[in-house]
């Protein structure tokens, strides 16, 4: 039973850890978030912002490969 509760701990946190990391471009859209909100407002909210989300929705379809925007040749 002591077990089955150290694995069942170790993989709660193992999972809350996995769930805090953020993709490149998360951060990007973060960042991108931040100082929109400096330019306009003077402060910083620190809930997730429209571009973190949209980052957030890039890290998931790209597994956290950084994307770079399209170029024409």
């Amino acid at each position: 039973m002591k077990k089955l509760l150290i694995t069942a701990a170790a993989s709660a946190v193992l999972l809350g850890a996995a769930a805090c990391t953020q993709g490149p471009n998360e951060e990007a859209g973060e960042a991108a978030d931040t100082a929109y909100e400096q330019s306009t407002t003077g402060t910083t909210d620190m809930g997730q912002g429209p571009m973190e989300e949209a980052g957030e929705q890039m890290d998931e379809a790209t597994d956290g490969d950084a994307t770079e925007p399209a170029t024409t040749p």
